[in-house]
């Protein structure tokens, strides 16, 4: 039997297969993103230091609905915040494609601060509504419905996980990466609006530390599209505008109303949604209305469309919040989504 390694020549430096995380490599000229990758660093926190127990006795004193529509809202928050292995494999292709060492740094945190929103979500639901959903045991039609609800967001997430796989044979990094921009951008309105409206202290931190990192993770967004838009050509420009569409139209689930297009969602969706965002409201848990979230949406676009304008990038039309923009897009489907929350 042949050694397939009997040919190596050891006088000569080796060649290394392409798409591999060896051979290490560092780069140090980067500076706005050593700075970002820096104050990362500075920002973290531990989800372990929340005062959870204020949050169960103060659910204590709240009924079965009351309890059931705030759980439903970190379950569906979850569907986002599960973003742990995204950014995971984001690190592994950040190596692979030997990226710039902050930026793979930078990368590397947001899997931390992903991971940790995921298990607030966690704390969230347990502190209220211990073993929902997939412990709860509904006891009538409403309670079966928001279970659902949950379940069937759940399921449109695992599609978008084959989605985002797939996104990396089709899409460049800086495509990729710029197109979670709009996302980024109403999460920090939203988070907050959350944070200064919070009548439980925990959750107040909670809100107010997750703003935190989702202003730093647009900030990411803007670097990369700053750093790369001169070298876009039309095609690569005309798929960030298409992507920008593509995260509203995934993120408005928790932050908005999900349009028709890519969510695959049960025809009692919007009206059981919105029942118990009523009874968490009305519970004590705050969460922005309509026309709160509208507003944040409306803010976004702003912000968003004044970067892209400046690097010669379209806007897209958003008509869900009756916004024109210098392009209109066909329905997105989930082949087109691979923003990240």
């Amino acid at each position: 039997m042949t050694d397939k390694y009997s040919t190596l020549n050891f006088e000569e430096p080796p060649d290394f297969p392409p798409n591999n995380v060896y051979p290490p490599s560092w780069t140090f000229d980067n500076d706005k993103a050593w700075q970002l990758y820096r104050r990362a660093k500075k920002e973290q926190w531990d989800e372990d230091n929340i005062n959870w127990q204020e949050v169960k006795e103060w659910a204590s004193g709240l009924d079965r609905k009351q309890r059931l529509a705030i759980a439903y809202w970190w379950s569906l928050l979850s569907t986002f915040d599960n973003a742990t292995p995204v950014f995971a494999y984001a690190v592994v292709k950040s190596f692979e494609q030997h990226l710039p060492t902050p930026v793979k740094g930078i990368l590397t945190t947001i899997t931390y601060d992903e991971n940790r929103h995921n298990v607030v979500c966690g704390f969230g639901i347990n502190s209220v509504l211990p073993g929902f959903p997939n412990e709860f045991k509904p006891q009538d039609d409403l309670e079966r419905k928001a279970l659902l609800n949950v379940l069937w967001t759940w399921w449109n997430g695992s599609r978008y996980w084959k989605a985002y796989l797939d996104a990396y044979q089709k899409y460049s990094f800086d495509v990729l990466f710029t197109s979670f921009m709009m996302g980024e951008a109403a999460a920090t309105t939203v988070f907050s609006t959350m944070s200064k409206g919070a009548k439980v202290k925990a959750f107040q931190e909670v809100f107010k530390n997750t703003t935190v990192d989702e202003t730093r993770h647009y900030a990411f967004t803007h670097l990369i599209m700053s750093q790369n838009a001169e070298r876009m050509d039309d095609e690569r420009k005309k798929l960030v505008t298409k992507q920008v569409r593509a995260g509203f139209v995934f993120l408005s689930l928790i932050t908005y109303l999900p349009p028709k297009d890519f969510w695959k969602l049960p025809p009692w969706f919007n009206e059981v949604h919105l029942k118990m965002e009523d009874l968490a409201r009305d519970a004590g848990f705050y969460i922005p209305t309509l026309k709160e979230k509208e507003e944040a949406w409306k803010t976004a676009v702003v912000r968003v469309g004044a970067s892209l304008k400046h690097y010669g990038i379209k806007m897209p039309s958003i008509p869900e919040l009756g916004i024109e923009g210098e392009e209109d897009l066909p329905d997105i489907d989930e082949g087109d989504i691979i923003p990240v929350f």
